[in-house]
């Protein structure tokens, strides 16, 4: 159980938000649609996998970037 002192010590970067999963989600529907339209649904689903991973990783790597910036700020104006 997490005490009233740890709660207030949480800092943005350990938000919550996850965007692997909705890349990998996004880019596996785009590569079903694909699919369908080529007539080669392994593939295209193997190809919009990949690319979903690759741009949900990204983004969580600039929204852990951006939120450790935020809290750098705040602690220098805690200071």
């Amino acid at each position: 159980m997490e005490n009233k002192e740890d709660k207030n010590n949480k800092k943005a970067s350990d938000s919550g938000i996850q965007f692997m999963p909705i890349g990998m989600s996004i880019g596996l529907s785009i590569g079903v649609a694909l699919g369908a339209a080529f007539d080669n649904i392994p593939v295209f689903m193997c190809i919009g996998l990949c690319i979903g991973m690759c741009i949900g990783s990204c983004i969580d790597a600039q929204n852990r970037k951006n939120a450790k910036k935020s809290d750098e700020k705040a602690d220098e104006k805690n200071e």
